[in-house]
């Protein structure tokens, strides 16, 4: 099972992403060996960065991702795909993991333009 994460930096130790699209990197953990694939955002190609992101997760076949705010086009992509999305701001990559695990962690049910309308 891969778990997605967006963070500001390549290791676990990171901090996740305040924001879906704004992340630097985007971790792809198998929780089956807690290997580690970084990405970085830089290498995607395409002018929707946060479709390209969105994407990305469905690639990996990611069951869940962990990460801040998500914005409407990412969050549908998602969605439509039933990935998991758990709000992981604040928290370090590894942390943010465990709590997951815990189900700790708060779920993101709608993108983060739905309660500004």
């Amino acid at each position: 099972m891969n778990i997605a994460i967006t963070t500001d930096g390549e290791s676990l130790d990171s901090p996740v992403s305040e924001k879906f699209e704004r992340c630097l990197y985007m971790l792809i953990v198998n929780m089956n060996d807690l290997s580690i694939t970084a990405i970085n955002k830089d290498q995607l190609i395409g002018t929707a960065l946060e479709e390209s992101l969105a994407l990305k997760v469905l690639e990996y076949d990611c069951e869940a991702i962990i990460t801040g705010n998500i914005n409407q086009t990412a969050f549908n992509i998602l969605a439509d795909a039933y990935v998991t999305r758990y709000f992981g701001a604040g928290h370090s990559a590894k942390d943010a993991l465990e709590l997951s695990e815990k189900q700790l962690l708060k779920l993101i049910k709608e993108d983060c333009t739905s309660h500004h309308q």
